[in-house]
């Protein structure tokens, strides 16, 4: 897939959530285009929400006819659709036209709004636009525990004291007793640490580091310093810091400031305490296999897998569990998959929840056009169950 075809569809998943600010402020196109947090001002769901709005009205001629243009018919299509949330049979009423014709007018409308987006307000160039390094992270991530920090911090000294001594460096850790656990991933953490302590200690003229665990309103607030020694002076090529910083950032945790004088630098962040929260994972499926095969796949990574055989059973649960993630099969007796993701995106209760197409069927245009997040091609494997449901959704804050 070109770029050009995947900030489209990024453009179609944003719209598809317009109203979803919990999502917009993590979906990747807000991320694309603000990659820093604010801590004032609007948000970046706000942002991104403006901006999709602004982008559908800079569609509408300036004499602000609404004519049989192109543009105009695109503007009302996508305003009725995604601004103002009309169900689909009063937009083919409306606009008088088939199911067929909607869905490839829908189709040429979003890749219009994207292409002038591009054109206009161009995201910022990045220097890896697949972005291994997070994407990796966020598939690990996905597998979340309880975490005894300080065990992990114990765990992870051997490794750095081992460097340490190779360059004649003193190592402190100053663990406080009874720290909070962290909802976590303990291969994440332990890369954190060692990123952090490997970053320091490997500073020419470092004398001292240590690291600090400290509880702070609940949370577990760690402190990483290095100490020059006498008449050297730190030079400011941290390589791991902006890794160590992201993954941080990834786990919930925020990154509150990196000190660097003279003397030494210090690195400071926090990761919220509690146990990671268990999601639920409603898989509508009539093969038994397939469902049972996907509570394997999800084994101790944080999912509930729930079963549905019908269309039926699967919107009655859908609106009583409230899933993080709905998979979704085409092929279904009675009422067929396209049907159902319908009825979910026509149900306020169940229309923000996100959606993932598994299906021997060929046809990802069609499932982003009625609404679904992703679409995986049927036999799913682990990995790519994994992967899917880590760019639907976020880990627990």
């Amino acid at each position: 897939m070109s770029t050009q075809d995947e900030f489209a569809q990024q453009v179609r998943e944003a719209l598809n959530h317009l109203y979803d600010f919990a999502r917009l402020d993590h979906h990747p196109l807000a991320l694309l285009y603000w990659p820093e947090a604010r801590s004032n001002g609007p948000s970046r769901a706000q942002r991104l929400h403006r901006l999709l709005l602004e982008a559908i009205g800079s569609l509408l001629p300036l004499d602000g006819s609404r004519g049989d243009s192109r543009h105009s018919r695109y503007h009302a299509l996508l305003v009725a659709r995604y601004v103002e949330e009309w169900p689909l049979d009063r937009i083919l009423g409306e606009f008088g036209c088939s199911r067929r014709q909607f869905f490839r007018e829908q189709q040429e409308a979003v890749a219009m709004l994207a292409a002038l987006l591009r054109e206009r307000f161009p995201p910022p160039p990045a220097d890896d636009p697949a972005d291994p390094f997070t994407a990796e992270a966020q598939r690990v991530l996905t597998q979340r525990e309880t975490l005894d920090i300080a065990e992990v911090a114990r765990g992870v000294l051997p490794v750095a004291n081992t460097l340490a001594q190779q360059r004649g460096v003193v190592l402190q850790f100053d663990l406080a007793p009874q720290l909070p656990t962290v909802a976590a991933n303990r291969t994440l953490l332990r890369q954190v640490l060692l990123r952090a302590l490997s970053d320091l200690v490997t500073q020419p003229g470092t004398r001292r580091v240590a690291l600090r665990l400290r509880t702070s309103n609940g949370e577990v607030a760690a402190e990483l310093t290095n100490e020059m020694g006498p008449g050297e002076a730190l030079r400011q090529n941290l390589t791991g810091l902006d890794a160590a910083r992201r993954l941080v950032e990834l786990m919930g945790g925020h990154w509150q400031q990196t000190e660097i004088t003279a003397e030494g630098c210090t690195y400071c962040f926090t990761l919220p305490g509690g146990e990671p929260e268990q999601r639920v994972l409603l898989v509508i499926e009539d093969n038994e296999g397939v469902i049972r095969a996907f509570q394997r796949y999800l084994g101790g990574y944080g999912y509930r897998v729930i079963g549905a055989a019908s269309g039926q059973e699967a919107l009655r649960l859908a609106r009583e569990l409230r899933p993080t993630a709905i998979t979704l099969d085409v092929m279904m007796p009675g009422q067929d998959g396209w049907e159902i993701l319908q009825a979910l995106k026509n149900d306020p209760i169940t229309r923000h929840i996100p959606v993932l197409i598994c299906s021997v069927l060929v046809d990802p245009q069609l499932a982003h056009a009625l609404g679904a997040a992703a679409y995986v091609q049927k036999p799913v494997t682990q990995d790519a169950l994994l992967s899917a449901l880590a760019g639907l959704t976020r880990p627990p804050a």
